[in-house]
């Protein structure tokens, strides 16, 4: 009984693992000034989105674009925010009205004239293999 119990949970933890594979590749373009870091943060609902980011990386800028792979997500809705950090102080710069100063992009790359974008405005279906591209604004 022992055994069969235990083949039963490996068979379980096998295959959860391997619902968990999918993989996000983010390509974050049109990037004017080749300096600084690029922080690429990947948000999982809309009650965390641009709070608390399910994963972030920063990424030393260069070359006018940058690639990176989230490896092991979930299959689900996410929104991707991006900013270049051209002093390096690890904080999105804005103005005397909280206007960036610096470049920053949104998954879909939805206009931005009037604040940023909800997370439905910025979301996508990860389910498999995506590929994703942001410009910098």
């Amino acid at each position: 009984m022992q055994l069969k119990s235990f083949l039963f949970l490996l068979a379980l933890a096998s295959s959860s693992s391997l619902v968990a594979q999918h993989k996000l590749k983010v390509e974050v373009t049109d990037i004017n000034k080749v300096e600084g870091a690029v922080e690429i943060c990947l948000f999982d609902s809309d009650e965390n989105y641009m709070r608390d980011a399910l994963k972030c990386v920063w990424i030393d800028v260069k070359e006018a674009s940058v690639k990176h792979s989230f490896d092991s997500v979930p299959e689900g809705d996410y929104a991707v925010v991006v900013i270049q950090d051209l002093n390096e102080n690890r904080d999105l710069d804005t103005n005397f009205m909280g206007i960036p100063k610096e470049p920053y992009g949104f998954s879909n790359n939805p206009s931005t004239t009037f604040g940023p974008p909800s997370f439905e405005g910025a979301s996508f279906q990860i389910a498999g293999e995506k590929i994703i591209q942001i410009s910098l604004k």
